[in-house]
């Protein structure tokens, strides 16, 4: 079975002529009824010594060049036109993008052929390619190994009293984030407690207007109850941190008064 098909006809000839273009239609289709051809590679080839017939500029040559391109994008041929002449083979094989000659060496060439056989590596070849392996990988460690042992070494204390000074440093800073917790936490639980006081603070004095309303008290029990729920309730605020502010705000208001006034 062959891989591909490659077209070849005379670029110079006419259309009545053997081996001109127009030929290439009964061998595309024997081609394409034949069960022994693969679709890997197919060029359809316009050969010539010298520059390409088409080339001239005309307006003839640029409609016989769309046809002859037209017809191989329907039948999946790449179309290329070569120059055979030893100055046409010799050029444009260094070009990224090819044409003529070069195209088609670059084509069969970059082609993966179904016999493509993968050249076996000698044990010399893959030696070197190890031993320059290896001696870049230990070339390049030395400095990382240098720069670690650097950093290392800056890093840990180089006296008694400098691992003394760091040991002593994480143990407090231990410590300090301890008690700030626990003082946060002890705080929290301060605060929780005087506001579900202050709940029954606020249900006694509801009680106490409702016994008041139905007679149930008499004034000198009601007084001394109210009394003693305004202390309390004093008392609270004092622990939520109410009452700071309204010392602080009575100090700011007399140190505001003119001399002299009270």
């Amino acid at each position: 079975v062959e891989d591909g098909i490659i077209l070849v006809f005379d670029s110079s000839l006419s259309a009545s002529q053997d081996m001109c273009f127009d030929s290439l239609n009964k061998l595309h289709d024997n081609a394409e009824k034949s069960t022994d051809l693969g679709d890997l590679l197919r060029l359809c080839v316009g050969v010539s010594f010298g520059p390409s017939p088409l080339a001239d500029g005309t307006k003839a040559s640029e409609e016989e060049y769309s046809r002859r391109v037209l017809w191989c994008l329907d039948r999946g041929y790449e179309y290329v036109e070569a120059d055979m002449s030893t100055v046409g083979m010799e050029s444009g094989h260094n070009d990224r993008d090819k044409e003529g000659f070069a195209r088609i060496i670059e084509a069969i060439s970059s082609c993966m052929w179904s016999s493509h056989v993968m050249k076996k590596r000698t044990a010399a070849t893959t030696s070197s390619a190890t031993a320059a392996n290896d001696v870049g990988v230990n070339t390049q460690s030395q400095p990382n190994e240098k720069a670690n042992t650097d950093t290392t070494t800056s890093a840990v204390p180089t006296s008694d009293s400098e691992r003394e000074k760091a040991a002593v440093a994480n143990l407090m800073e231990g410590v300090d984030q301890d008690i700030e917790s626990k003082n946060k936490a002890e705080e929290i639980k301060k605060q929780e407690l005087a506001f579900h006081e202050l709940e029954r603070v606020i249900a006694d004095v509801k009680n106490i207007r409702e016994s008041s309303q139905n007679d149930s008290i008499s004034d000198e029990e009601r007084r001394k109850l109210a009394g003693d729920t305004a202390l309390r309730m004093m008392d609270l605020f004092d622990k939520l941190g109410f009452g700071d502010d309204e010392e602080d705000s009575d100090e700011t208001e007399a140190s505001s008064l003119p001399e002299g006034v009270e």
